[in-house]
């Protein structure tokens, strides 16, 4: 590829509104612009993308795997369970097509997965089997609009039974495994969000201070997972310190204009643990949920969902609230007046049901109760964990403090230990059984960013030599016919033997071609110049070491394979 004809140039100044630094390197060295708020690959950019995508073709066909071609759209249901375990959080959209017919945009698809297998597969001889595509993805719920495409390659993994799938999804892990080893990429492998609480999910991230994936990690035992997965264990840094003596009776008390716990707090002079939160949501399976936790810890809406078994929760309406006698702002389960009538789903934190009494809602505007107790004034539907872990918290496993940081998360694993409806086949005893399902999917723009941050210098970018964009970038200095037509040849020869070469043919100075070379970061440089029309030495530079030696034209292509096995072209 001549660089006089590239589209993309390279830019001296990084644009003002973009703060990630692999972005910035990206945007100067001609890999990508903005438009719309999204990422747009420019050719160069978009070669990299292929490698990526040759790797894991290369990955997955290795372990048996075949690709397929998925629809983009379907019509719109309601989500179903084998549906919902296999996508990452806020991943579908939503739209109407010309006619009018609600269709869904989804990455992983269960149903088509599901139809497939039943018309496909009639008898466990025949499984297991590995399905992969290469599919567009959204994530709705990231903060940064660049950060919500990508594109991605999904595998499904399909066996006879649970048991069975362990063995088949060992052999998906080792290629994954295998494409991060090839793009040179460190990650770690976290607790994640499953679809349900049937489902193992994790999520593989690159620990980064400008990821947008907040992660937990315990340094004593190992044990790491995505901020809304976390298990923290109550003890003596998470709950209020147990009364001593048989707690005082309930007490109502005047709290006016203390609507929020820190208010609340303030006003009765004691700490945000001392007191009791009441969140409210509404579900499209069980109607309203209460959800009461400690006054200063907040609710994990991901582990709410699962333990309540429902699709999805959003803010209940005060109509709502006030139907089953709560009121906004001043709410508790105690004494709720309408709890018997079966329309709301209380659910408490263990945070609430050990400890010393709370101040709690009295459910009258400007009134709260002291000394509220759980199992004497009030009970819930359900306990569970459903607090979103806090740095320090005590780890769920070793009880030792957890580390809060952040990371950008590549891949997502989807493992469940039940079976999917719909993909019957006979059984070794001819009985009707259905396939036990894994997904594993990775993004390949989100690991191009990751490789760029993890391999750069003050210079530019520092490829790996399987995912560079070129093998060689070849510069031509002087503008004498012969050198022109020398570097012509040169080209011409490496492309010809398999070499992908960026050509630096422009009549630009050597400081704006040597600067471009290094921010751009291809493995090898080869510099052609006025000197070797007397010499006929050409100037080969290691972009990762900076070594630098002079080689006879005529041993070039011998040297850059030694140097450099050249990759498959694709």
């Amino acid at each position: 590829m001549r660089m006089s004809s590239l589209f993309g140039r390279t830019l001296r100044e990084t644009p003002a509104d973009i703060d990630h630094p692999s972005l910035r390197l990206m945007m100067r060295a001609g890999l990508a612009r903005f438009s719309a708020g999204a990422i747009v690959l420019l050719p160069i950019g978009t070669r990299i993308l292929h490698r990526l995508a040759t790797i894991a073709h290369e990955e997955f066909m290795r372990i048996g795997a075949q690709e397929l071609h998925l629809p983009l759209f379907r019509p719109r249901t309601s989500p179903d369970r084998a549906q919902s375990r296999l996508l990452p959080p806020d991943s579908t959209l939503h739209c109407a097509d010309q006619s009018g017919r609600s269709l869904a945009f989804a990455p992983t698809d269960a149903s088509a997965i599901a139809s497939l297998i039943t018309g496909e597969i009639a008898s466990y001889r025949q499984l297991p089997v590995l399905l992969y595509q290469m599919h567009p993805v959204y994530y709705g719920n990231r903060r940064s609009s660049w950060l919500r495409e990508g594109v991605a390659l999904t595998v499904y993994a399909l066996d006879s039974s649970a048991v069975e799938l362990e063995t088949t999804s060992a052999r998906v892990h080792s290629a994954v495994e295998h494409i991060f080893r090839r793009c040179d990429i460190r990650i770690v492998s976290v607790e994640g969000v499953p679809g349900d609480e049937s489902a193992a999910a994790h999520t593989s991230v690159a620990i980064s201070e400008h990821g947008d994936t907040e992660v937990m990690i315990c340094e004593s035992c190992g044990y790491a997972a995505v901020l809304e997965a976390a298990r923290t264990a109550i003890d003596s840094m998470t709950a209020v310190s147990p009364a001593r003596h048989e707690p005082d009776p309930l007490e109502e008390i005047a709290t006016p204009n203390c609507a929020t716990i820190a208010d609340l707090a303030r006003f009765c002079g004691v700490p945000e643990s001392a007191t009791a939160k009441a969140v409210f949501f509404d579900s499209p399976e069980r109607g309203l949920i209460f959800a009461v936790i400690r006054g200063d810890r907040d609710i994990n809406t991901q582990k709410l969902r699962l333990v309540t078994g429902v699709s999805t929760l959003t803010p209940a309406q005060p109509e709502q609230i006030a139907a089953i006698g709560a009121v906004a702002g001043y709410a508790s389960p105690v004494g709720l007046s309408n709890r018997a009538s079966g329309n709301v789903l209380i659910v408490a934190d263990r945070s609430v049901i050990a400890g010393a009494p709370l101040i709690a809602g009295a459910n009258r505007h400007g009134y709260h109760l002291r000394n509220v107790v759980y199992g004497r004034d009030w009970r819930a539907d359900l306990v569970a964990d459903i607090a979103l872990a806090h740095a320090g918290d005590p780890c769920g496993k070793c009880g030792a403090p957890l580390q809060r940081t952040t990371g950008l998360a590549v891949g997502y694993t989807s493992h469940d230990s039940t079976l999917l409806p719909g993909t019957t086949f006979l059984d070794r005893d001819g009985m009707t059984r259905s396939a036990a399902v894994a997904s594993f999917s990775i993004d390949l723009q989100r690991i191009i960013l990751t490789i760029i941050e993890q391999h750069y210098d003050p210079s530019g970018m520092v490829w790996p030599s399987e995912t560079s964009p070129f093998d060689i970038h070849l510069i031509r200095l002087g503008k004498q016919d012969a050198t022109r037509q020398s570097a012509d040849a040169l080209y011409d020869e490496l492309s010809a033997a398999g070499i992908t070469v960026l050509y630096d043919d422009r009549d630009d100075t050597a400081g704006v071609k040597f600067n471009d070379a290094d921010l751009i970061g291809v493995p090898l440089r080869l510099v052609l110049g006025d000197r070797f029309l007397s010499d006929g030495l050409v100037e080969i530079k290691q972009r990762a070491t900076g070594v630098m030696t002079k080689t006879p034209r005529q041993e070039i292509l011998a040297t850059v394979r030694k140097v450099r096995p050249p990759l498959i072209p694709f």
